[in-house]
């Protein structure tokens, strides 16, 4: 629920804190965005997402430690795990807070109003974590609830987000703000390192 940059920052300091340099984990932090371009009613199966009985929506963690995280475990899927550890953490802190409870129509404005910040917070987390753009490159990668065809589309608009990182950095934020979108990302980082710490007395960790 964060923005592409938001992950990418997330992945890229966690990557710095456990010496992970693999271009695949931070693909792997962008890969449950891919619903996005296969179809939005996507989002539940890419980020392990189902519905609780008071309508609240959950991530069943214990689904992708069964698939993914057991004997080794690649960078790629690493990071796809921090990736919806951080959406969780988005979701409690701004999504619940801001948006969630809001009427329909009201609610629809806002969800605009936090589009447009993204894309103005873009330039302002880059230069805060003085963030550098990675290479990336398109893998395949099987797995059942991602279609890797779309990965260069999703690398193209990571790379257009870093170009354009400063055309809307000037405008005045509508619904978020900077100081509390990077608590929430070092708080997002914390988590995933120790659900990282949890996961190495149980598995081994692939380069």
């Amino acid at each position: 629920m964060g923005s592409r940059i938001m992950h990418y920052c997330i992945t890229t300091l966690i990557g710095e804190s456990l010496g992970i340099t693999d271009g695949s984990f931070f693909l792997g932090g962008l890969a449950p965005d891919l619903h996005s371009y296969m179809g939005p009613s996507n989002y539940y199966r890419t980020h392990f997402g189902f519905r609780n009985d008071e309508g609240l929506t959950e991530t069943d963690y214990d689904l992708f430690e069964r698939k993914y995280l057991v004997d080794d475990v690649s960078p790629f899927h690493l990071g796809y795990y921090f990736h919806i550890i951080s959406d969780d953490i988005w979701k409690h802190k701004i999504y619940y807070r801001k948006i969630k409870g809001l009427e329909p129509h009201r609610k629809e404005v806002a969800l605009q109003k936090n589009y447009r910040d993204f894309w103005r917070l873009n330039g302002k987390i880059i230069d805060h974590h003085s963030l550098v753009l990675q290479e990336l490159a398109p893998i395949a990668v099987e797995m059942d609830e991602i279609d890797h065809q779309y990965f260069p589309q999703l690398i193209q608009e990571l790379y257009r987000d870093f170009e354009l990182k400063d055309e809307a950095s000037n405008e005045d934020l509508e619904i978020l703000d900077l100081t509390e979108v990077l608590s929430v990302i070092d708080a997002s980082v914390r988590s995933c390192l120790r659900a990282y710490r949890r996961l190495t007395g149980e598995v081994s960790i692939g380069e």
